[in-house]
């Protein structure tokens, strides 16, 4: 008997190894040959149901747990992992009710607890999300997950010193790398939402620990052994600016190049995406997308370490500049075509980029503009583009709103429609995207409709409106309340 444990037991750490190195057909085999004996039948069941979590054949998972199930109902494995295809599924009713029975089977199953956590935090039901996860802090109080979750939570309510607790627990609880960088980005995000920038923009530095940056960083420190500027003296010297994270930020902090200049006689160099080098060509720096052509840089910063190099020696925010500018010939098309509606056009944009991490708050549903879209006095158009433009079909809007999202920027350059469509509406009416940057650096007049908790950047703009002279933002009364909102700006625009 001894020996027949020690073998099973052998061919079951042989099976999950394969797992492990995602050698599937392998460890099938050897599962495969559990199920023929009665004693070992739940676990190949198991092993191959966790096999097809990992091929991703949801559908054969649930299967394989659900005969487990039908043998033992308390297999607490099998409960939970069943629970955990349905989580991934979105299906949270029925992954609430398999974690239930998990706590059912063990009540310190710290997993399960976690799980109805993120269930009840990505359903915006904030109070029950924190009682969860106090639950998995008194079971084990050094779960990171949970303090990063509870910090997250308390940062989407704007209760940011609390939130900045629980981030810097994390920092007292691990040394691994990825976990202390995103605390310490969070904690940032914080600071700078309650206008701490001293503290805010120094702990911002963080995100050069990314390591898409740190490569770009070390490839330029290498070509040119050039260091990264902190403030020093630039005149008669080589700046090379990083663009960095999303097309927005660029957009947004570009001003701070402007500053340089004034500052300084230095040869500004702007290093950005080609397809996205155009906006910013009708300025007196040198805008490139390789690096082939420059033969010495002395100084390099990212985009986004600007503001924090400003305020430390200004204690103050830059002017705004109105530095993009259209294509004159695109400018008479869309001038001519909007003009045919003899009514004020209005452009909606309520779709942000979908692998943002927050961007379910974000977003907004175009369900929502119904009531706005139904304004006789105006025209409605679309500057959506992919994901997020099939809601105007989904929503039956087709009559409300015309739908360019084929025929605009299908070119080389972002945003060369976008720009002269802008420049000849009435307003533009948005959700957090780089379309608000792009609006607000062009000074259109923009409603800009923002979550609860948006980014720390609206907060400063809000407060102090130092960013953009002609966007006004209407921001959530409360988590998830878009309604509040919406009305907000029916009542605006029907002024």
């Amino acid at each position: 008997m001894i020996n027949e444990n020690l073998e099973l037991q052998k061919k079951i750490k042989e099976g999950i190894n394969l797992i492990e190195n995602n050698n599937f057909l392998e460890a099938e085999r050897i599962f495969d040959k559990f199920l023929k004996n009665n004693e070992t039948e739940t676990t190949g069941l198991f092993f191959l149901g966790i096999i097809s979590i990992k091929k991703k054949e949801n559908f054969k998972a649930k299967e394989l747990f659900i005969k487990i199930l039908s043998i033992n109902e308390f297999h607490l494995e099998a409960n939970f992992n069943l629970a955990l295809v349905y989580f991934g599924e979105n299906n949270y009713d029925e992954a609430l009710k398999y974690f239930d029975i998990s706590i059912k089977i063990n009540d310190k199953h710290l997993p399960s607890y976690y799980h109805k956590g993120l269930i009840y935090m990505f359903r915006n039901n904030y109070d029950d999300a924190i009682k969860y996860f106090d639950i998995c802090n008194n079971i084990d109080e050094k779960f990171i997950p949970t303090s990063l979750n509870l910090g997250n939570i308390y940062l989407r309510r704007n209760e940011f010193k609390k939130s900045i607790h629980y981030y810097q627990k994390i920092l007292n609880l691990t040394s691994d790398k990825t976990y202390l960088n995103l605390a310490k980005f969070n904690i940032a995000w914080n600071q700078l939402a309650e206008c701490n920038f001293d503290e805010g923009f120094k702990n911002y530095e963080v995100r050069k620990e990314k390591p898409l940056v740190r490569k770009q960083v070390n490839e330029l420190i290498e070509k040119y052994s050039c260091k990264e500027w902190q403030g020093e003296n630039l005149d008669n010297k080589t700046i090379i600016i990083l663009s960095e994270q999303g097309l927005g930020d660029n957009i947004q902090f570009f001003r701070y190049l402007f500053w340089l200049k004034d500052k300084f006689n230095a040869n500004i160099i702007f290093h950005i995406n080609k397809k996205q080098s155009h906006l910013f060509k009708d300025t007196p720096f040198n805008i490139v997308s390789n690096l082939d052509k420059i033969k010495h840089v002395d100084y390099f910063i990212l985009i986004m370490s600007l503001p924090g190099v400003y305020f430390n020696q200004n204690q103050s925010f830059p002017k705004f500049v109105k530095y993009i500018k259209p294509n004159k010939e695109i400018n008479l098309i869309w001038k001519d075509r909007l003009q045919k509606f003899k009514k004020p056009v209005i452009a909606l944009n309520w779709q942000g980029d979908r692998s943002f991490m927050f961007d379910r708050t974000r977003s907004i549903a175009l369900s929502n503009f119904k009531n706005i879209l139904n304004l006789k006095k105006y025209a409605f158009i679309s500057l959506q583009k992919g994901f997020g433009s099939e809601q105007i079909k989904s929503n039956n809007f087709e009559n409300h709103i015309v739908d360019l999202s084929n025929e605009i920027d299908n070119g080389d350059k972002t945003f060369e429609d976008t720009i002269s469509i802008l420049k000849n509406v009435e307003c533009l009416i948005t959700s957090d995207t780089s379309i608000a940057h792009l609006a607000g650096t062009l000074n259109v007049k923009t409603y800009l409709l923002l979550s609860f908790n948006p980014e720390w950047r609206w907060f400063i703009e809000k407060k102090y409106k130092v960013f953009y002279p002609n966007i006004n933002i209407i921001q959530q009364d409360k988590p998830g309340d878009w309604v509040t909102v919406f009305e907000k700006m029916e009542n605006i625009i029907n002024q």
